[in-house]
């Protein structure tokens, strides 16, 4: 079998691997930290605190550490994530910009009449915003958001929820991200997976959470797909 001849759907990680959205994050939650007179942290810390969703990263910023406190209070929580999310939609695509690669692979994709989805854990109330803000909406079917279904990444349930959306077996699906979480989720529904070396993945090298293919860029798999066309 060559490597990507039965692929029917290409499932999309956002933030990290579409969309480098780490600037304006990282300006939303120092807007919040403001807000609650505490102190701030540079962009490459926050970085490093991306992927696990909102709720994640709020109490890593409330925590001053990628190690959640624990102790943290319910009610600081809240109020920190309604200082977030009014800071985060009111610049929701300020700084944050497609990477090198992205839009023309995206294109490509289309040409050849790939469907494509995004799955992020990202919350609902970001994702369609970010997506048509930044020029790329239209190339996907679903969109799934971290909150869109009972569970998250690393968890199988979005993965799986596309392979019944569609009717594919686990082999006709290709996961795409840049984060552990991705890769994890691909395996645990027995699909296959693509892990870019660039985004938000904790500092970790993609490859040690052993996706079928690791590339630099998303034209990667555009030649990846178009060798196993034509080969």
């Amino acid at each position: 079998m060559k490597p990507l001849d039965e692929l029917k759907l290409i499932a999309f990680d956002l933030d990290g691997t579409l969309v480098d959205s780490a600037p304006d994050l990282a300006l939303a939650i120092n807007a919040m930290l403001v807000d609650l007179g505490r102190e701030c942290f540079d962009e490459v810390t926050i970085r490093h605190w991306v992927g696990n969703g909102a709720e994640v990263l709020i109490k890593r910023a409330l925590s001053g550490s990628s190690i959640v406190d624990n102790t943290l209070s319910e009610s600081l929580y809240r109020q920190a994530r309604s200082l977030f999310e009014q800071h985060y939609c009111e610049k929701l695509c300020v700084a944050s910009r497609l990477y090198d690669g992205v839009a023309e692979s995206l294109a490509a994709f289309s040409q050849r009449n790939i469907p494509m989805a995004i799955v992020t854990n990202k919350p609902n109330l970001f994702t369609p915003g970010l997506l048509q803000q930044i020029g790329i909406a239209d190339y996907f079917d679903v969109v799934l958001s971290g909150d869109s279904l009972a569970r998250k990444k690393p968890d199988p349930l979005p993965l799986q929820h596309l392979l019944d959306h569609y009717q594919l077996t686990n082999q006709q699906m290709l996961m795409v991200g840049d984060s552990k979480n991705d890769i994890q989720a691909a395996k645990a529904v027995g699909c296959r997976s693509l892990g870019l070396t660039y985004g938000y993945n904790y500092g970790e090298d993609i490859a040690l959470s052993g996706p079928d293919f690791v590339a630099d860029s998303l034209v990667e798999l555009v030649e990846l797909i178009d060798g196993s066309v034509t080969a």
